[in-house]
């Protein structure tokens, strides 16, 4: 029964198998294959403290780490580790560098749920957004909960923002992110808007992480049909509290679905038909639209949550990359 005294009947779905669709791409198809192989965390696992945390993250990041020599060798790439008002940052510039766009610059926050994917492990998604783009990545690896909680990320990305500014116009930088960077890409927007500052020229929040107490439909629709994040109820609702704190999960810059898009940049969302987070990509594709941004949605056939970044081989993946990049050329200038 709802708060208005309303009684609704839940819908009760029968187990059923799901198979690899044969209209995808073969790169995309074994993607699938292997993620139905992998193992799930058993309830029974998950962390509980700071130093289970640790132990759980140092797992977790060593398979992003074996994924750093196969994307060197496939989208070729130098990476310049430094600092940026005192955030550590990783400058990738690709071997498809475009000279005619010197002038712009993408910054990419990486997902992970504002837990996993630090260090060294931060730049997947940089370095394919920078190939396909050709243009620059500032690859941000913001502090993370346990040890630091919200705003700790946001405060990194917008003391990065306010640096990067200083030297280039901010109409010619766009910003992206999957998943918690998705959502972090759209909290750093409302705190700029919060403290007058200039915005990003476009934004790609891809699979955003918009919802963190869990309401959204496709955290039950898509539970265990997602290979990659199967289950919010499991590490997704542990990561989000560790990460939150305090401040509360409705907090807009912890769940920007909560906040105010109103006079944000032009902004493309990406997710898959087999995410769990199709509905929070859904439902912030459709507060832009209601508060007059241009706005456009990507949806991939039988796609898990950020999948385009581990099927890194796949037509469906540069496809993904390539209407990113298209939509960064429309919208920043230089």
């Amino acid at each position: 029964m709802d708060d208005a005294g309303q009684t609704f009947t839940h819908r009760t779905v029968p187990a059923k198998t799901l198979h690899p669709p044969a209209h995808v791409s073969p790169q995309l198809r074994r993607s699938i294959s292997n993620l139905a192989s992998a193992p799930r965390l058993p309830m029974d696992r998950l962390p509980k403290t700071a130093d289970e945390w640790r132990a759980f993250v140092s797992t977790a990041d060593a398979q992003s780490l074996a994924l750093a020599p196969i994307l060197e060798k496939l989208f070729p790439h130098t990476v310049n580790k430094t600092e940026i008002a005192g955030v550590t940052v990783r400058e990738i510039t690709p071997a498809s560098l475009d000279p005619a766009k010197a002038g712009r610059l993408l910054i990419n926050l990486h997902g992970g749920g504002y837990v996993l994917n630090g260090g060294e492990a931060s730049t997947g998604e940089a370095v394919l957004g920078a190939h396909y783009s050709g243009m620059k990545a500032i690859a941000v690896d913001y502090r993370m909960a346990p040890d630091h909680p919200f705003p700790a990320a946001v405060d990194d990305a917008v003391a990065v923002w306010r640096v990067v500014i200083a030297e280039h116009d901010p109409k010619s930088v766009g910003v992206f992110g999957t998943s918690a960077g998705g959502g972090l890409t759209l909290a750093m927007v409302m705190k700029l808007k919060d403290l007058g500052l200039p915005l990003p020229g476009a934004l790609a929040p891809s699979t955003p992480w918009t919802d963190l107490t869990g309401a959204s439909d496709s955290y039950a629709v898509n539970a265990e049909v997602d290979g990659i994040f199967s289950s919010f109820d499991t590490v997704g609702r542990a990561m989000a509290g560790i990460y939150a704190g305090a401040a509360g999960l409705e907090n807009p810059l912890v769940s920007p679905i909560f906040g105010d898009f109103s006079g944000f940049p032009p902004t493309i969302l990406t997710t898959g038909t087999r995410d769990i987070l199709l509905s929070d990509t859904v439902r912030a594709y459709r507060a832009l639209r209601a508060a007059g941004v241009e706005a456009r949605l990507e949806v991939h056939e039988a796609m898990s949550h950020a999948e385009y970044i581990y099927a890194y081989d796949s037509p469906e993946s540069a496809v993904m990359f390539g209407d990113i990049a298209a939509f960064f050329d429309r919208h920043l200038v230089g």
